[in-house]
């Protein structure tokens, strides 16, 4: 019963338009009547068929002219007509296959496994080339992402007319709500890929965006089985293909058979060890050119991965005129969870893709292929229609309604707003937007308590022009503060920004300018922790008053290069714990201006838009900039008018290295200030005095630490895939991952800078030595929550008074 809800399930969410009869059965041993796993089933004269699981469960689609074939190793071979399948689901019974031996040598089915996976080897790098010499074709993509939802929960009084927005199975109190919904045309001539027709549709607008880019691109970047890895959420996961598949992996010989004369071997495989993220399922090779003509993989419940409790891939292929196999269709599904779920299935994870439980998501990617000239030929919009991308997984029209439904549904559009905020740090009012939310509230010595409401024109006001402010009230000061800005895309691509801003405010001197180069998101204060905000053990005293008025050209070109122009003007003021003295000479204001250029490299990196903003994701592909700043100090009076000029020298890359199960977070910075300048324009570096993690700064470090005009960060960030964790008995229940940081800072003050001021004493010079942190940390508990304990590296700043010697901090942090 649980295999047919399933199947059932399957069609209800995908819209399976029949094109034939969708067959389902059972493989059975014809004495013991009991269940046959792995048997081959496949259409007669064809390389289409399946495999049956370890129940004996299968399904098949069937036309009335094809004959379905069943073997399996030790049985007799069956043929059925389908025009002789009365029954559906069918029962298969298979006899023993009786043999008159003679003498003969037994040898283990493994050998020859062995043997014929050499084969493969030898072959491989012949069969993947073969895939990456075709350089024109069409592909046409389907991916869907459905909420399991439980029309007993209160849910109902969010969502009155729930069954006319989801989709039943059977008698489940399951339904499946459509949340998203993609279709795109692509078309490679040369190996440059182009999409031609894209319609998305979403029940949450403003998190379609983070679906595609946080979930669903990465959910599998390219099913290449001849490749050593198959990266899934950034995971790399062993291919049973690999040059080292050998020592993961069992591999067991199941079957042969003849089609049209030619001869194929049936596999299957699965880990040696079953906690080890590796894949379990069943691929067949054709014996001339010993390459693959399917592949079905998935991931078994021992292999653990965040958030995923299950996975599953398919992949068949077709061969030309020159028996050169090339994709035919790859299939994806996954059951993404964001709390545990509790299921009996102990070993087989690809059951575990329908071991549905509330709040879950059912995440389907469907690809077909065509080398077919005649789509030349043919509107990209109607694709679909063809025979050469037709598939179970295509939508109808009903699907799309339900999306519109929901979209007018208050609740929906309070949780589309709730989720963008969180996303984007903006609250979208329509015509008005309210953000970034972390400068809504904040604390330091000087405001105490300080509220604002920062503002800007929306989307729906203007599409290429935004204004907007900020006004801020400090409870301690009992001062206003205020600012300007605007941006304005005078094309239909952004090829072209430009943007301007006048501030009085208050500003750390410790803020590091070059922050929004890397950082994924506007905010302008703090480090966009809620956390820090309110476990704070100490008010940060070291601001300075600052006039400003900036402006800012934005250039990008095709190939992913950034310019920024942008000049600048400020006048700074002290205050009590912030003093401009020369040469025993107190200024109670300056004034610096100049012209900051910035050079951005991403190498063709996958970004989202927020209105005017580029966001960039961590990826192999670093993100690389360079940055010139030159400027001059203006002291009051005509005294100081020989001073010279200053110009600082800025250099920052950051990406991700995938190590299998590990990655590697990176973030390297370093930088030279040379020439007459404020100290606040050093390397300043500063920590988070409080319990939230600190990403983008040092968590031991104090607000004043050190200052260098010649330094250098370095701040790496390994998360395991349940290396450790995931072979512990009990603890592996839980999905945790094991943290490891390493920060370090190291720089000096050198005579190429002329300070315009004393250099605070609470500031740090003289010690040269580097600064480092190492954490370890556990991520996920609660499935979003990082806690990491940090211990300072050495004994050199142990007894510093501006560091600490160790701590623990969290972070809300969502991570695959």
């Amino acid at each position: 019963m649980l295999y047919k809800t399933v199947l059932t399930i399957i069609i209800a969410l995908l819209g399976v338009e029949a094109m034939g009869q969708a067959l389902t059965g059972t493989i059975k041993d014809k004495k013991s009547q009991e269940a046959i796993p792995y048997a081959n089933i496949w259409i007669k004269g064809t390389t289409t068929g399946t495999m049956s699981d370890m129940n004996g469960m299968f399904l098949l689609k069937l036309s009335p002219k094809d004959t379905l074939c069943v073997s399996s190793v030790g049985y007799e071979r069956i043929e059925i007509p389908a025009k002789n399948i009365t029954e559906n689901p069918l029962i298969v019974f298979l006899s023993e296959e009786t043999l008159q031996l003679g003498e003969v040598t037994v040898r283990p089915e493994i050998s020859r496994a062995k043997v014929l996976f050499q084969k493969i080897q030898e072959r491989k790098k012949e069969n993947r080339q073969n895939i990456e010499n075709v350089d024109a074709y069409k592909t046409y993509k389907r991916t869907a992402v459905y909420l399991a939802i439980d029309s007993t929960s209160r849910i109902n009084r969010f969502i009155p007319n729930m069954e006319e927005v989801t989709v039943q199975v059977d008698s489940m109190n399951i339904r499946f709500s459509p949340i998203y919904l993609a279709e795109e045309g692509s078309n490679c001539q040369n190996k440059d890929d182009s999409i031609v027709y894209r319609r998305v549709d979403g029940i949450f607008p403003k998190l379609n965006q983070t679906i595609e880019s946080m979930i669903l691109l990465h959910a599998v970047v390219d099913l290449n089985f001849y490749k050593d890895q198959i990266n899934i959420l950034y995971r790399g996961i062993v291919s049973p293909l690999s040059n080292n598949a050998m020592a993961q992996y069992n591999f067991y010989l199941n079957d042969s058979t003849n089609i049209n004369g030619k001869k194929y071997y049936s596999f299957s495989f699965s880990p040696k060890n079953k906690y080890n993220p590796l894949f379990t399922g069943r691929f067949t090779i054709q014996d001339s050119t010993f390459a693959l003509t399917d592949i079905y993989a998935y991931l078994q419940k021992e292999a653990n991965i965040n958030f995923v409790n299950g996975f599953r891939a398919k992949v068949s292929y077709l061969s030309n005129d020159k028996d050169e196999w090339f994709y035919d269709e790859q299939e994806i599904s996954m059951n993404l969870s964001l709390s545990l779920n509790k299921d009996t299935i102990s070993r087989y994870g690809s059951q575990r893709i329908n071991e549905v439980s509330k709040g879950n998501w059912l995440v389907t990617k469907n690809t077909k292929f065509s080398t077919s000239t005649e789509l030349d030929e043919v509107k990209p919009r109607t694709w679909k229609n063809r025979t050469e991308f037709t598939s179970k997984s295509s939508f109808d029209e009903g699907t799309y309604l339900r999306v519109s439904k929901l979209k007018e549904n208050s609740f929906i559009r309070s949780v589309d707003g709730i989720g963008g905020m969180v996303l984007t740090s903006y609250v979208d009012l329509g015509k008005i937007q309210i953000g970034p939310v972390f400068d809504i509230y904040t604390t330091n010595a000087i405001e105490g308590q300080r509220f604002s409401i920062p503002l800007r024109t929306g989307e729906k006001m203007f599409e290429r022009f935004t204004v907007g402010g900020i006004i801020g009230y400090g409870t301690r000061s009992g001062e206003f503060k205020y600012g300007a800005n605007f941006a304005w895309q005078p094309g239909e691509t952004d090829k072209f920004i430009l943007r301007g801003s006048y501030s009085d405010d208050y500003t750390l001197v410790s803020q590091d300018k070059y922050l929004r180069f890397i950082k994924k998101n506007p905010n302008e204060r703090g480090n966009s922790n809620f956390i820090s905000i309110f476990t704070a053990r100490e008010e940060n005293p070291y601001l300075k008053g600052e006039k400003s008025i900036k402006l800012n050209l934005e250039f990008n070109t095709k190939n992913d290069v950034c310019i920024e122009i942008e000049p600048y003007w400020l006048y700074s003021t002290q205050t009590p714990d912030v003093h401009f003295l020369r040469n025993n000479t107190g200024y109670e204001n300056y004034s610096n201006y100049g012209i900051l250029f910035n050079t951005r490299f991403a190498f063709g990196q996958h970004y989202d838009k927020y209105y005017f903003a580029r966001v960039y994701y961590l990826t192999q592909l670093p993100v690389i900039n360079f940055s010139l700043d030159i400027g001059k100090t203006s002291l009051p009076g005509s005294l100081h008018d020989n001073l010279g000029i200053y110009a600082q020298i800025h250099a920052s890359a950051s990406g991700m290295l995938n190590m299998g199960m590990i990655n590697m977070r990176y973030m390297v910075n370093g930088g030279y200030l040379l020439g007459d300048a404020p100290y606040d324009l050093l390397d300043l570096s500063t920590g988070s005095m409080s319990l939230g993690y600190s990403k983008y700064g040092y968590n031991l470090l104090h607000f004043a630490t050190f200052a260098h005009n010649l330094y250098t960060n370095l701040h790496l960030d390994w998360t395991g895939g349940g290396i450790v964790l995931n072979h512990l008995p009990v603890i592996r229940k839980f999905k945790l991952r094991e943290m490891v940081s390493f920060k370090c800072h190291y720089g000096m003050l050198n005579d190429s800078y002329h300070p315009v001021f004393d250099l605070p004493g609470y500031y740090t010079a003289e010690m040269s030595k580097p600064y480092a942190e190492i954490g370890f940390g556990l991520t996920n508990i609660f499935k979003i929550l990082r806690v990491e304990y940090v211990r300072q590296l050495g004994g050199t700043y142990i007894n510093s008074g501006f560091a600490d010697k160790n701590g623990i901090f969290f972070r809300a942090e969502m991570s695959f």
